[in-house]
């Protein structure tokens, strides 16, 4: 779909078991390659998407019988519809303690991140939940996996055993990090989320429906050994540039540039060398 401003868009539907899921995405050149879902099951959705696709997940979404919303961290992909829905359903908004926080004064948006995702705008009312949120039906555990964002959350809903997973796998193979992620902090919430009993990652951006335990497995691996690879230069006293280039990294630097420097390879170096000192 080709809208006014010439982007390109896709807003698409698909499910697994109750759930429900809807696929969106835009960009200013060809198909979108990025895209963020929303889900929704038994009155819940969880997450809103990003305000470029404001009318089309708000249309896509408006036959819902949405009771309550909740935010798995503040990344404006996830939390920048949340005042449209919110209002539009008149339902109450959740997310962890520190999302609800950071979502009062959130980070500022580098201007790639607001080209592709749109603005985040400050939310004052989201309640604050920290072990559970129950529908109907079911009863989600709340657990924190931080890493990618220090607020983020998964879902978990242990007697159907799905695992609404966040930003958590994104993909087996990363190409870069947001500034302030930690690898380390990654690493451990892969690793406590892989003691859970499911088989598919419900993921936000790039779901695996079947296999998903696998796919996170291999994400904790590459992991793992891009840390170690790291830490043996830096404890041999690497500097991030001779790492970098020791273990032939090519940056993307279109987003590096766009991002001004907040996406970027190097911040998974960087990321690592942080760790270690800590």
């Amino acid at each position: 779909m080709l809208k006014s401003d010439g982007r390109m868009t896709i807003a698409e539907q698909f499910s697994l078991e109750e759930i429900q899921g809807f696929r969106f995405g835009s960009t200013l050149f060809g198909r979108p390659k990025m895209v963020s879902h929303i889900y929704y099951i038994d009155g819940l959705l969880i997450d809103t998407g990003h305000s470029k696709m404001r009318k089309q997940i708000v249309q896509s979404l408006s036959h819902l019988a949405v009771e309550q919303l909740f935010i798995t961290h503040h990344h404006e992909d996830h939390s920048g519809n949340l005042a449209e829905l919110k209002n539009k359903f008149n339902s109450p908004a959740y997310a962890s303690s520190l999302c609800a926080k950071m979502m009062k004064a959130p980070p500022k948006l580098s201007f790639a991140q607001q080209l592709t995702w749109g603005n985040r705008p400050p939310q004052h009312d989201i309640i604050p939940k920290d072990n559970f949120i129950a529908t109907n039906k079911y009863r989600f555990e709340i657990i924190p996996i931080p890493g990618h964002a220090p607020d983020m959350v998964a879902l978990y809903e242990p007697e159907r055993k799905w695992l609404f997973s966040a930003d958590l796998y994104l993909n087996s193979y990363i190409s870069y990090f947001i500034y302030d992620e930690s690898m380390l902090t990654q690493i451990n919430s892969i690793k406590c989320i892989l003691t859970l009993d499911f088989d598919a990652l419900i993921c936000s951006h790039n779901p695996q429906l079947t296999n998903g335990k696998e796919k996170l497995k291999e994400k904790l691996q590459f992991l793992e050994q891009f840390f170690d690879r790291v830490k043996q230069l830096h404890q041999k006293g690497y500097d991030e540039q001779s790492i970098f280039k020791t273990l032939d990294l090519n940056e993307k630097t279109k987003i590096k540039i766009l991002s001004q420097g907040q996406l970027s390879k190097m911040n998974m170096v960087r990321s690592v060398i942080r760790d270690l000192q800590q």
